[in-house]
C-alpha cells in the first residue's frame, strides 16, 4: 500500500514541477520561476490538494492510501524534482547540438 501512496504523490508532484520546466526553452535557472503568479499559485494550491489526499486520513481511506515514513517521503520528493535536472540536461545538450532555438522575427522577414 505504501508503493501506491509513493506512486501517488510521485506522479502528481512530478507534474507539478514539470511544468516549470515547460514554460521556456530557456533553462529555468536562467528565466527563473517566480516570474509567473498564476503558475506558481497553481502549483502551491496542487500541492495542498496532494497533500491533504494524503495526510487527511478519512480522504486516504477512500484512495486507499497510506501514511509515508520520513525516508518515503524524502524518497518521493527526490523523484518528484528529477525532472528539473533531466530536463536542465536535455536543454544544454539541444543548446550544444542544435545551436540556440530562439526564433529571430527580424531575421525571417527582413525588417
Amino acid at each position: 500500500m505504501c508503493g501506491r501512496t509513493m506512486a501517488f504523490v510521485s506522479l502528481g508532484l512530478l507534474e507539478l514541477v514539470h511544468s516549470f520546466n515547460i514554460k521556456s526553452k530557456e533553462s529555468i535557472f536562467k528565466v527563473g520561476i517566480l516570474e509567473n503568479k498564476y503558475l506558481i499559485g497553481s502549483f502551491i494550491l496542487g500541492t495542498m490538494l496532494q497533500m491533504g489526499v494524503v495526510c487527511i486520513s478519512q480522504i486516504a481511506n477512500i484512495f486507499e492510501l497510506t501514511q509515508l515514513s520520513a525516508i518515503q517521503w524524502v524518497y518521493t520528493i527526490l523523484i518528484s524534482i528529477s525532472p528539473i535536472f533531466i530536463m536542465e540536461v536535455q536543454k544544454k545538450f539541444n543548446e550544444i547540438k542544435f545551436g540556440k532555438t530562439v526564433y529571430d522575427y527580424k531575421e525571417k522577414y527582413e525588417i
